[in-house]
């Protein structure tokens, strides 16, 4: 459970990186539009949309827990599962797109077709 928690964590710093940068952003423009003396000024809902932002924090917590306990056994410290927790999304889409050898078709050794030759 603490490496979930931990991979929550990681999931969280990201949102707030990126909320952040939002609110960077729309304090840049509010002091052009200063600048320049416009009467409206940029309005904080053309920066952040709370609900998808919420539903996206909500799910990226989600998948930051699920990466870190997929790879809890690999994990060797709090800030490794901090890590996963923030690139969980890169990690889990790699997880999803490896491919298994399963279909692939397995040849027999030469030494078995020679034995067969013998024995007939």
């Amino acid at each position: 459970m603490a490496a979930a928690g931990l991979g929550a964590v990681g999931g969280t710093i990201v949102e707030i990186l990126y909320v952040w940068s939002s609110l960077t952003a729309w304090q840049q423009a509010r002091r052009k539009a200063r600048e320049r003396r416009r009467a409206r000024l940029p309005r904080l809902d053309e920066y952040l949309d709370p609900v998808a932002d919420a539903l996206v924090a909500a799910t990226r917590l989600a998948l930051g827990a699920a990466a870190a306990l997929l790879f809890r056994d690999q994990i060797t410290g709090t800030m490794a599962a901090i890590a996963v927790g923030a690139s969980a999304p890169a990690l889990l889409r790699q997880v999803g797109t490896l491919r298994t050898l399963q279909g692939t078709p397995q040849e027999e050794p030469a030494a078995s077709g020679e034995s067969r030759e013998a024995a007939r």
